[in-house]
């Protein structure tokens, strides 16, 4: 039988992100009809808000936009915060930022088609994404949209919303609120479930135009200024280097492709690059050894090891030539030798007594020799 193949863990990794981008694709989709909607002032095409700058100009209203490195909007200036179609996550200090301008008295202004970068403003003010809104005509009405009087919107996509408790539904359509009120302080969040109605290409569409000066019209009435925010559509230099990597999608891409390519190489063992190979160095041969062990000793000053080895070699190898025991005393090995030799015998006796005394390494090599010399005598004459 066949064996399966292993699949490998990061091909499923690749799969689920894959998944993900698919899932954050379609939530972000643009079906407005192939039109970019930037929602940014400075952007003049069909998806930008430019218009509408002008559009509230040209009715009698100040506007400026909030950008820079922080983010901030002081309500003793501005009446009306619009924050349309935010393309960056909003941080907690932005949420508090927000919540104090609508505190003081600010009326702020949130449209949204999805929920997801704006989610903790939404949460903040217990008002929570509940659905989809497809695209069509939506009756608002009221005394917040009496002045200019506004009767429908046109949408081409958006989302429901559920109300927390004190919360207020400005515009419905089959029980399914698309523009809510919550009140903070002294001051209002209107959260629009749709930036279409400010869009270039969908301000004249019903009574977008009018919708919007309605939301506009509370700084108009106080001489204050219209804001626009700029600052979560990217337009907020900084010298933080890291700030590519941390407040942008695809920094943040960048940096998660990181984390997760770091973790795998631990979880797997695998190397950066080829193996660093062993130093290769040959076989020391046993000179070396004897050579390194007679170093250590000559510097511990312990040179009696040596030399009791090698009496030990002389005593062991005149003893077995004798056919004595090793352990004979030497005085009885010397003896035993006189009766055949004498000659060997003194010599042996001398270079015993020699190696019983401290010897400098030149007279130590010269006792070696000699002990060779008279250990190997016999077989020598004996080979003659």
């Amino acid at each position: 039988m066949k064996q399966l193949r292993r699949v490998h863990p990061l091909y499923f990794v690749a799969l689920i992100l894959f998944i993900v981008a698919l899932v954050a694709s379609a939530l972000t989709a643009d079906t407005s009809g192939g039109v970019s909607r930037s929602a940014s002032v400075y952007d003049t095409g069909p998806g930008g808000t430019a218009a509408l700058r002008n559009y509230l100009e040209a009715m009698g209203a100040s506007t400026t936009t909030v950008q820079g490195d922080t983010f901030a909007a002081d309500p003793s200036q501005v009446g009306v915060l619009f924050m349309l179609g935010p393309s960056e996550t909003f941080t907690q200090f932005d949420v508090d930022a927000v919540r104090r301008f609508v505190t003081a008295g600010g009326t702020a202004v949130l449209a949204t088609d999805a929920g997801i970068v704006d989610g903790a403003v939404l949460d903040r003010f217990d008002l929570h994404v509940a659905g989809a809104l497809g695209p069509g005509q939506y009756p608002v009405g009221g005394i917040a949209f009496a002045d200019p009087p506004a009767h429908a919107i046109a949408l081409d996509r958006g989302i429901t919303l559920s109300l927390g408790a004190g919360r207020i539904g400005l515009a419905s359509t089959s029980g399914r609120t698309f523009v809510a009120l919550a009140r903070e302080g002294t001051g209002s969040l209107i959260v629009v479930g749709s930036v279409a109605p400010f869009l270039t290409a969908e301000l004249g569409e019903a009574d977008n135009g009018r919708f919007a000066l309605a939301l506009a019209a509370p700084a108009m009435a106080t001489r204050r200024t219209v804001a626009f925010d700029e600052y979560h559509h990217g337009i907020h230099p900084t010298t933080d280097l890291l700030v590519l990597l941390t407040r942008t999608w695809p920094g943040r891409a960048l940096v998660f492709v990181g984390v997760a390519f770091f973790l795998y190489l631990i979880a797997s063992g695998r190397r950066l690059g080829p193996a660093i190979p062993l130093d290769p160095r040959p076989p020391r041969s046993s000179l070396e050894y004897i050579r390194g062990f007679a170093g250590l000793v000559r510097r511990s000053g312990h040179g009696e090891i040596a030399r009791r080895r090698f009496r030990r070699e002389l005593h062991g190898a005149l003893a077995r030539e004798l056919g004595l025991d090793p352990e004979t005393p030497f005085a009885d090995i010397v003896a035993e030798l006189s009766a055949t030799d004498r000659e060997r015998a003194a010599r042996a006796r001398a270079l015993d007594e020699s190696l019983g005394r401290p010897l400098r390494d030149e007279a130590l090599l010269r006792t070696v020799r000699e002990i060779g010399q008279i250990t190997g005598a016999r077989e020598t004459g004996g080979t003659a």
